[in-house]
C-alpha cells in the first residue's frame, strides 16, 4: 500500500483513548534491553499509580497494555509503575464515583458521564487542580502547552480558572492537525460524476443538479433506473446543515459587529430554508432511507452493490488497497468506480462552514484523583502524566522501541518490515507491531507523533478525503470546552427530551410533506412551549462563561 510519510513537524495528536501497560521497572522493553533516556527517574520513592479506564471485553485486553514494549519502556523511563483497572463497560462508572473507591488515576467520558462535567467533578473533590504540580516543576510539558497555546489552554480551564484534566490534544488551526481529526464526511461516486458530465458538488443548487441526473441518467449502466442518488442514512441529514450555517444542537451565531449569540438551530429560518430543499429532494425521490437507523451493513449493501450515489462516509472507505473497504468491494460490481470526498456544501453566499468535530481535546479526560492525594501518589502521577506529554514519551507510545518497531530514515519514522505480521497473543492474534505500540488508543496527549502515524500510514485517498472534510469554519459549532452546571445541566434535562423528540417528528413530517411548511410558525410557537427559548438561553450563558475564561 501506498503510504503518506509526513514530517515530525506536525503539531498536535489525532484520536482516542489512553491506554498504558502495568508491571514492575525491572527487565521493561524487549526482552528486559535497556533504552537510554532524556527524562530523570522519579526519586521520591518506589510507587505504583493505579489508573481507571476503558477496555474491551475479550480477556486478552487484560494482558494487552501490560505487555506492550514501548509502555514497558516508558514505565523503566521514567521509574514509576502503572497498574491499570481495565473496566469493560461504564456500568461501573457512577457506582466507583458514589463510593468514593476510584484509584489515582481516571481516563474516561467524563464530559458524558459525571453530572456537571469536570467543573462538577472539581467542585465534589473527586479530581485535583494540576496548577500546583506546574508550579513545583512536576509537569513542565503541560506548563508549556498552556503557555505557548492560549486557545487550548481556555479550553482546559474551568469557568473559575483551574486546570484539572488533560486530553489528547488538538492544534485546531494547524492544516495536518485538523486534516487528521476530519474522518467522516460526504462521499460521492466520481465515475458517476463523469458519467453525467457533472463536477463534485459544492452548494445546494450544485447538489440538486446532480442528484436529479444520478436519478435520471443510469449512471451505473444497468439500463434501470435503480440509482439511489444519496444514501442519507441516520444521521447523515445533519450533514447538509453547514449550507444554512447551523449545527444540529446549539449554534453560534456572529452578527456584522463581531458579537455572538447563541441559537437552537432548529428553530431559525436557516432550518425552515433547509427543510423546504429536503422536501424538494424527498418528493423528488433523490433521498433513500432517509429516517431509518440504518445499520452499518445496510448502509454498506447500499454503497457497495452499486445503487447509492453519494453518502456518510468515513475516510476508511476510499481505501482500494484494503479489501474490505467499500470502494474494494463496490469494483467487484463496477470496476472502474471510483469515490470522491465532497466539501462541505457553502451557503447560497458562498461561505463554508465546516461539520468535522474538530475541537481542541478529545472526548476522553484524564484527572489526578483526590484518592492519589491521600495514596500520597498524586505527584508521581503529574510526572507520569507529564512525561507521556514529552516527544520521548509520546514516542514510545505511538511508534514503539527504535530499532525494534520502527526505525528513522532521513528524519522521518518508518515501521520495520514484518510489523504488520499477526502473532499468537493469548488465545487470539494481533500484529507484531501491537506488542509495541497501539497508537490509535495510547495517543495520550502527544504532541505530533500520533497524527503522523496515523497519517503516514494511510493511504494518499484516505488523506486526501480527510482534509477535503477539514476545510472550513467551525466557530458555529459550540466547543466541546463550554460546559453547563449541575443546577444548568438540570434545566437542560427538564426541556430536552420533549422537546426534541417533538423537533425529531416534526422533521421528520416536514420533509415527507405529511406536515406544509407553511405550519412552520405553528411549530416554533410550539418548541417555545417545550423550552426552547429556556435551552438557548442557558447555552448563551455557558458560552458566556466559557468565552470571559
Amino acid at each position: 500500500m501506498k503510504k503518506r510519510i509526513l514530517s515530525l513537524g506536525l503539531v498536535l495528536a489525532m484520536t482516542a483513548t489512553l491506554f498504558a501497560g502495568c508491571g514492575g521497572n525491572d527487565d521493561k522493553g524487549s526482552g528486559g534491553a535497556s533504552t537510554s533516556s532524556t527524562v530523570e527517574k522519579w526519586d521520591e520513592g518506589d510507587v505504583t499509580v493505579s489508573w481507571w479506564l476503558m477496555g474491551g471485553t475479550d480477556e486478552y485486553y487484560q494482558y494487552y497494555w501490560s505487555e506492550m514494549k514501548g509502555l514497558q519502556q516508558l514505565q523503566n523511563n521514567v521509574g514509576i509503575d502503572i497498574e491499570f483497572k481495565v473496566a469493560t463497560s461504564y456500568e461501573a462508572y457512577l457506582p466507583m464515583m458514589a463510593a468514593r473507591n476510584y484509584p489515582d488515576v481516571i481516563t474516561a467520558k467524563n464530559l458524558e458521564n459525571y453530572t456537571g462535567r469536570m467543573g462538577a467533578m472539581y467542585a465534589d473533590g473527586v479530581s485535583v487542580a494540576l496548577d500546583t504540580y506546574m508550579d513545583e516543576g512536576l509537569m513542565p510539558n503541560f506548563k508549556k502547552i498552556i503557555e505557548d497555546y492560549p486557545e487550548i489552554a481556555r479550553d482546559l480551564k474551568l469557568d473559575d480558572g483551574s486546570l484539572t484534566y488533560v486530553s489528547t490534544l488538538y492544534d485546531t488551526t494547524n492544516e495536518d492537525d485538523r486534516t487528521a481529526a476530519s474522518v467522516y464526511g460526504l462521499a460521492i461516486r466520481q465515475d458517476w460524476l463523469d458519467a453525467v458530465g457533472l463536477d463534485v458538488p459544492t452548494n445546494m443548487d450544485e447538489w440538486y443538479e446532480v442528484l436529479s441526473a444520478f436519478k435520471t441518467q443510469d449512471p451505473n449502466g444497468n439500463g434501470q433506473q435503480d440509482e439511489e442518488p444519496v444514501c442519507m442514512a441516520s444521521s447523515g441529514w445533519k450533514y447538509f446543515l453547514t449550507a444554512y450555517g447551523i449545527d444540529d444542537d446549539p449554534s453560534v451565531i456572529k452578527n456584522d459587529d463581531g458579537s455572538e449569540y447563541v441559537v437552537y438551530g432548529f428553530m431559525t429560518d436557516q432550518y425552515k430554508e433547509y427543510l423546504q430543499q429536503m422536501n424538494k429532494w424527498y418528493q423528488e425521490e433523490l433521498i433513500y432511507n432517509m429516517f431509518e437507523k440504518t445499520s452499518l451493513e445496510a448502509r454498506q449493501e447500499r454503497v457497495t452493490n452499486n445503487f447509492a450515489g453519494a453518502w456518510k462516509a468515513e475516510a476508511d472507505h476510499f481505501d482500494g488497497d484494503s479489501e474490505s473497504s467499500y470502494l474494494s468491494l463496490v469494483r467487484e460490481k463496477a470496476p472502474d468506480a471510483e469515490f470522491a470526498a465532497a466539501p462541505w456544501p457553502k451557503t447560497a453566499d458562498g461561505y463554508q462552514w465546516c461539520f468535522s468535530d474538530i475541537t481542541s481535546f478529545n472526548r476522553d479526560t484524564t484527572v489526578i484523583t483526590s484518592e492519589a492525594v491521600d495514596s500520597g501518589h498524586d505527584r508521581a502521577a503529574a510526572y507520569l502524566i507529564d512525561y507521556m506529554l514529552s516527544e520521548e514519551g509520546s514516542t514510545l507510545t505511538t511508534w514503539g522501541i527504535e530499532g525494534e518497531s520502527y526505525e528513522v530514515v532521513n528524519g522521518e519514522k518508518q515501521l520495520l518490515d514484518g510489523m504488520d505480521e499477526k502473532v499468537a497473543f493469548h488465545g487470539t492474534s494481533i500484529t507484531q507491531f501491537n506488542t509495541y505500540a497501539d497508537p490509535t488508543t495510547i495517543a495520550f496527549p502527544s504532541f505530533g507523533e500520533v497524527s503522523e502515524y496515523v497519517l503516514s500510514q494511510k493511504s494518499d485517498d484516505y488523506v486526501n478525503a480527510c482534509k477535503v472534510w477539514s476545510e472550513g469554519d467551525t466557530s458555529y459549532k459550540m466547543s466541546a470546552a463550554c460546559q453547563l452546571s449541575v443546577a444548568q445541566e438540570t434545566e437542560i434535562e427538564d426541556i430536552v427530551t420533549d422537546m426534541k423528540n417533538y423537533v425529531t417528528k416534526m422533521r421528520q413530517r416536514f420533509i415527507t410533506g405529511l406536515e406544509p411548511l407553511t405550519n412552520y410558525d405553528t411549530y416554533i410557537s410550539q418548541v417555545q412551549l417545550l423550552g426552547g427559548d429556556k435551552y438557548s438561553e442557558i447555552w448563551q450563558q455557558a458560552y458566556d462563561a466559557y468565552k470571559a475564561r
